[in-house]
C-alpha cells in the first residue's frame, strides 16, 4: 500500500463537525487537470499518484481551491478487507446491472439496497462497462460504498469495537491520521451519538 501508483479513485471528503455534514466530491481519474508539478500543463488526474500522495493532494487542492489536511489510501485488497472486517455492507445502488469478470467478480446488483461482502463491494465499485455513464457512474457507486461504511461505523456497537477493526486492516491502509486523532474522533462520536448527513457530488467537465 505504501508503493506509489496511479490514483484511480480520487475523492475529496469534507467533514463539518459543527453541522454534522459530510460532503464527498468525486473527480474521475481521466479528467485532464494541471498537476501540481506540471507547471500548468494538464494531465490525467490519475497520473498524479505516480509522484506520490502529496502530489495528488496538492493537485486537488489547486483544483478546488481548498486545503486538504488528511489522506487515506487503500488498494483493492485492503478495500475488501475493510468491508469484511465490518461484517459486510448494505449499499444502495441507483441501477440494476451485472458486473463483468474484469471487475473482479461477476455479480448481480439490484436497484435499491444490496448486501455486499468485500469481493462484491469491490466489484460494485470497479464495474463501468455495464453503466450508461461509464466512469462517472462508477464514481457514484464508489461514493455509495463509502457512505455505507460511514453509516455502519456510526453505530455505538461498531465504534466500541473500532480499535480491533482498525488493527485488523491497518496493514492495508495508508493514512496520516495519528492513532490519538482517530481515538479522539471515536470517543467524540460515542459521547454525542450525533446523526450525520452525507452528500455526494461529482466534478463536471467538457470533452
Amino acid at each position: 500500500i505504501t508503493a506509489t501508483s496511479r490514483s484511480d479513485v480520487n475523492i475529496v471528503l469534507t467533514v463539518n463537525a459543527r453541522t454534522k455534514q459530510v460532503l464527498m466530491i468525486s473527480t474521475p481519474r481521466d479528467y485532464y487537470v494541471p498537476l501540481s508539478i506540471s507547471n500548468g500543463v494538464p494531465d490525467k488526474l490519475t497520473h498524479a499518484g505516480i509522484y506520490g500522495v502529496d502530489v495528488s493532494m496538492q493537485t486537488l487542492e489547486a483544483l478546488y481551491d481548498t486545503d486538504i489536511e488528511f489522506f487515506g489510501r487503500v488498494n483493492f485488497t485492503s478495500m475488501t478487507s475493510v468491508v469484511d472486517a465490518l461484517g459486510g455492507l448494505d449499499v444502495e445502488s441507483d441501477l440494476e446491472f451485472d458486473t463483468g469478470w474484469e471487475s473482479g467478480a461477476e455479480i448481480h446488483v439490484n436497484e435499491g439496497m444490496n448486501h455486499f461482502d468485500g469481493i462484491s463491494a469491490l466489484a460494485f465499485c470497479r464495474e463501468r462497462q455495464a453503466l450508461p455513464d461509464g466512469d462517472n457512474g462508477r464514481g457514484v457507486h464508489q461514493q455509495a460504498v463509502i457512505t455505507a461504511i460511514i453509516k455502519k461505523m456510526m453505530s455505538p456497537a461498531m465504534l466500541r469495537g473500532a480499535s480491533d477493526i482498525i488493527e485488523s486492516v491497518s496493514d492495508g491502509v495508508d493514512t496520516n491520521f495519528t492513532s490519538s486523532q482517530i481515538q479522539s474522533l471515536i470517543k467524540t462520536q460515542l459521547r454525542t451519538n450525533a446523526k450525520w448527513n452525507i452528500y455526494s457530488v461529482a466534478a463536471d467537465g467538457t470533452g
